[in-house]
């Protein structure tokens, strides 16, 4: 199969889906020390500026936006199904897009209010700049690193993208868009949530293509 559960993501994915769980209890009583880190973090941040770090970190989280990123799950999900991979390349775009919706829910049923002097809009928990990026970087581990033929090139793009979701993490808590536990509960969420669709994938894609007549001659 094209998307196979690399040995180490399944339990990765049940520690993501733990530390997210644990997150979301925390948050939503309001338990006192994760309010408190999370207030002093996000001021110790906020204050620490450099010359052009304003610049540089508006950048990273731009180019870690929702938008930006279902940007990379389209160009993804189009350069598989112009290599005749249809459905890994549906699985993409669904991964992708019920994330989304999922972490939206939980905004929602959270309801939590974003750190003050904020620029953007909504709610704060989970983040969706760091819950899209990681379902991107965790496809990207799934799908992509696996393909590539040299083994350096594997190292050095597997850290290159890991380096980003780490600059991300940063740059919307110095931004003050969000606090760090919604920050590493959006990043543990999207790294739960492909998990969750490479399990998926690995029970129903045969299914697919075989009932699916449009789909027999693809490969998966």
């Amino acid at each position: 199969m094209i998307v196979r559960m690399p040995k180490y993501l399944k339990k990765t994915g049940l520690i993501s889906a733990g530390i997210f769980l644990l997150l979301l209890i925390l948050v939503g009583i309001k338990f006192g020390i994760t309010i408190s880190i999370d207030k002093w973090l996000t001021s110790l941040l906020g204050d620490d500026s450099f010359s052009f770090g304003d610049a540089f970190m508006t950048i990273i989280s731009a180019l870690g936006s929702p938008l930006a990123t279902f940007i990379y799950a389209v160009v993804i999900a189009g350069l598989l199904y112009f290599s005749n991979l249809r459905i890994p390349a549906i699985w993409v775009l669904a991964t992708y897009i019920t994330g989304l919706a999922a972490g939206q829910i939980f905004k929602v049923a959270v309801g939590r209010a974003r750190p003050l002097g904020h620029l953007a809009s909504g709610y704060a928990f989970p983040s969706n700049h760091t819950l899209t990026t990681f379902i991107i970087i965790t496809i990207i581990f799934v799908l992509i690193l696996p393909n590539l033929s040299s083994p350096s090139l594997q190292l050095w793009f597997g850290w290159g993208t890991l380096t980003f979701g780490l600059l991300l993490l940063e740059a919307v808590m110095y931004l003050q868009d969000h606090y760090l536990s919604d920050v590493i509960a959006g990043a543990a969420f999207g790294i739960a949530w492909v998990t969750l669709w490479v399990w998926l994938y690995e029970k129903y894609a045969k299914l697919l293509h075989d009932k699916i007549a449009a789909l027999q001659y693809d490969a998966i």
